[in-house]
């Protein structure tokens, strides 16, 4: 039995080449996005879910609340309208996202997938919830106000 060879044979493109091949650097951007969008790990733990949840629910509260403040600003009427109006957007949004259920729920599941399907419909949940505190804020406002 011939003994087995211990190398490959070069191609031809490999025996002409007569300098190392070097890869290029990263781009900018491919920098920036290896350097600041790495996962994050998920959480292990009951607590931990409800914690990041609960931090991911605070932020959009946020952030719609200050939209809601750069409206009322630029409207130039109540506090509590700029609220509203984000309240209402949040929720139609929520509506919008969350259309797992019904009929064409079986259908989606299929084509989608139904890790898609419950991502969308968790979405939705977290944009309903958005939006009534947003509108809760809403009514505060206007109690406080008179």
């Amino acid at each position: 039995m011939p003994e087995r060879r211990r190398t490959l044979t070069p191609l031809e493109s490999e025996l002409r080449a007569t300098e190392d091949v070097a890869p290029a650097a990263p781009e900018l951007r491919t920098r920036f996005e290896r350097r600041f969008r790495r996962r994050r790990r998920q959480p292990t733990t009951l607590v931990g879910a409800l914690l990041h949840g609960v931090l991911r629910l605070a932020v959009a509260v946020a952030v719609a609340s200050g939209i809601a403040l750069l409206l009322d600003d630029w409207l130039h009427r109540s506090a509590a309208l700029g609220f509203y109006i984000v309240g209402a957007a949040l929720l139609a949004v929520a509506f919008g996202t969350s259309t797992g259920l019904g009929r064409a729920a079986t259908w989606q599941a299929y084509s989608y997938g139904a890790e898609t399907q419950a991502r969308r419909l968790n979405l939705g949940v977290a944009y309903i919830l958005a939006g009534a505190l947003v509108l809760g804020i809403a009514v505060a406002i206007e109690a406080a106000g008179g």
